[in-house]
């Protein structure tokens, strides 16, 4: 497929006209897989039985993009009420992906959803490669999920945590966690074999946003070329008393880039 060429894909034609996403070139993002059922289009009631639902969703849509569940690469999961139902997603999280050296990253978001949804899925695959997990030593999630995933020349992060590698804990100012935050991000980007110019979009989660000025200072002090910068979506996010500063990264291999 061309690189400049693209599609639509669907999850469940027969009933559902409407994409679920598209794919140009290898890259695949699906921006609407819902949990509701694939034959009859109902919501059922439990967030139990859509999950399971969603994720047959969303390898129906990979499938029909010409791909397979082995090429997704990182899904966004929102609901209803993420906390309440992380220990269920990560139970059908674990079925869906069994082997923890080769899963999808992920991030799970609390939203309002609309007509009885219960959870709403987003996801990008890369049809035709295989995903080679990215840990750093010191720094890891307690989600069955990797740090990030390299998948041809793409990178996708989850939610890149400020915890000091050296001691396993998060240091309790704002500053000194935008400081080990970074430094995690570098050691991601390096042993994903890519660098910060590569990078092309960020997404900062943010207690308290009028930290936001200062955050995205060291974001900038990044990509010393302004004109080369890649955009940075803040959201306000409270992960807890502990977490204070999260950022998930993209990032594409750009071997022009790294000659300049």
């Amino acid at each position: 497929m061309n690189a400049l060429s693209f599609r639509e894909i669907f999850a469940s034609p027969a009933i559902d006209p409407i994409p679920a996403g598209i794919r140009m070139g290898d890259l695949v993002h699906a921006t609407r897989i819902t949990g509701a059922d694939p034959i009859t289009g109902v919501l059922p009631g439990s967030l139990d039985v859509q999950l399971s639902n969603a994720f047959a969703n969303m390898s129906r849509s990979i499938e029909n993009a010409g791909g397979t569940i082995d090429n997704v690469a990182h899904v966004s999961l929102f609901l209803t009420d993420a906390r309440a139902g992380m220990t269920t997603v990560n139970a059908q999280w674990m079925t869906t992906f069994p082997d923890a050296a080769d899963r999808p990253t992920y991030k799970f978001m609390t939203t309002p959803l609309v007509g009885g949804q219960l959870v709403h899925i987003e996801y990008f695959a890369v049809v035709g490669a295989r995903r080679r997990i990215v840990n750093i030593p010191g720094v890891a999630h307690t989600n069955p999920i990797p740090m990030a995933v390299r998948i041809g020349d793409y990178l996708f992060s989850s939610r890149v945590l400020p915890m000091d590698p050296a001691s396993g804990v998060y240091p309790a100012d704002i500053a000194t966690q935008t400081d080990k935050l970074f430094g995690n991000v570098d050691a991601v980007l390096s042993e994903a074999g890519m660098a910060s110019q590569d990078i092309v979009q960020g997404r900062l989660f943010l207690a308290d946003m009028s930290n936001l000025g200062m955050v995205e200072r060291r974001w900038s002090s990044h990509f010393p070329d302004r004109a080369a910068q890649p955009v940075l979506h803040p959201i306000h996010y409270n992960g807890g008393p502990s977490l204070l500063v999260m950022l998930e990264i993209m990032a594409v291999k750009n071997e022009a880039r790294a000659e300049e």
